[in-house]
């Protein structure tokens, strides 16, 4: 099956320093039990990473935050089954994918202190 790829940009504001080029590419529609992959691409331009966060809708169900031990944590969200294993602070691996993944997934990217610099970015995915 053909994909489509759905790559969505944040506007930056001015005065924002620390994160640049933030988007959001999902494989726009996939089919029933495949895996997806949905990558959050930035540039903190030096700063360190503080966290990426996911979220479906307004739900947040991965948390990748590099200072912690483990960096990863899942929230139970129905239909969504993470990969763990293969999920970093790029991109985030979706197993077994059925119709309830269908909808706007959104990536939060924070840089560390002192900035906190924040970019929120989505994308679609539509599952066939």
């Amino acid at each position: 099956m053909g994909r489509l790829q759905n790559v969505f940009h944040v506007h930056e504001l001015p005065g924002v320093g620390g994160l640049k080029n933030v988007r959001v590419v999902s494989p726009g529609a996939v089919a029933v039990g495949e895996t997806v992959t949905l990558e959050c691409k930035y540039d903190l331009e030096g700063a360190e990473l503080y966290a990426i966060k996911w979220y479906k809708g307004k739900k947040e169900f991965y948390r990748y935050l590099p200072k912690e031990d483990p960096p990863t944590k899942v929230f139970p969200l129905p239909g969504i089954k993470v990969d763990l294993s293969e999920s970093n602070a790029y991109h985030v691996v979706l197993r077994d994918a059925g119709f309830s993944l269908t909808g706007r997934y959104r990536c939060e990217v924070s840089a560390d202190a002192p900035s906190f610099d924040t970019a929120l970015v989505a994308a679609s995915l539509v599952i066939v």
